[in-house]
């Protein structure tokens, strides 16, 4: 199994298994794969954060962290946003997930980001490191409780979050 960057001629297989992927979830509409080709047209695409896992010349596995924007009152910050990551069904369970988020956050930290968001089950990610961002006084633009669980954030570099307060829009 090789994890590597993610090549303009993966494109239609990637599309592929992040369809299969997703056709397994609760939470999923049907829209995830058109998303991914979305977010590779944005300017905040970052090309060396779009992974893929090989194995035996398939690919089963995909991951993208892309730039987002933290809203405070007198800046915003540019860090990553973790949107969408994927295992096919066949290897699901087997810690694939983790090694891709492992190679993509030490990526991002080289590259000198300091925090990475998603949305996502808290039952999962939680167990990566990954925490409620109104623990850091950051809310999702969308949250009006100011208690959403399903908003997280795993800073890359202990503290990095600190003394930012404000929000985050993870579309």
């Amino acid at each position: 199994m090789k994890i590597r960057q993610e090549k303009i001629k993966d494109y239609k297989e990637v599309y592929e298994l992040v369809k299969k992927s997703f056709a397994t979830s609760t939470h999923a509409d049907g829209t995830e794969p058109d998303y991914l080709n979305e977010v590779r047209k944005k300017d905040s695409f970052i090309p060396e954060l779009s992974l893929v896992v090989e194995n035996d010349g398939r690919l089963i596995g995909q991951i993208v962290l892309y730039k987002t924007i933290i809203t405070s009152l007198d800046k915003e910050i540019t860090e990553l946003l973790l949107s969408p990551i994927c295992v096919h069904p066949d290897f699901f369970r087997q810690g694939i997930a983790r090694a891709m988020m492992k190679k993509a956050f030490q990526i991002a930290n080289k590259m000198g980001y300091s925090a990475v968001f998603l949305c996502g089950d808290p039952n999962f990610y939680h167990k990566i490191g990954f925490r409620p961002t109104y623990e850091f006084g950051i809310f999702h633009i969308n949250d009006e409780s100011k208690k959403a669980e399903w908003c997280m954030v795993r800073e890359l570099k202990i503290g990095a979050l600190k003394n930012i307060k404000g929000t985050v829009n993870t579309n």
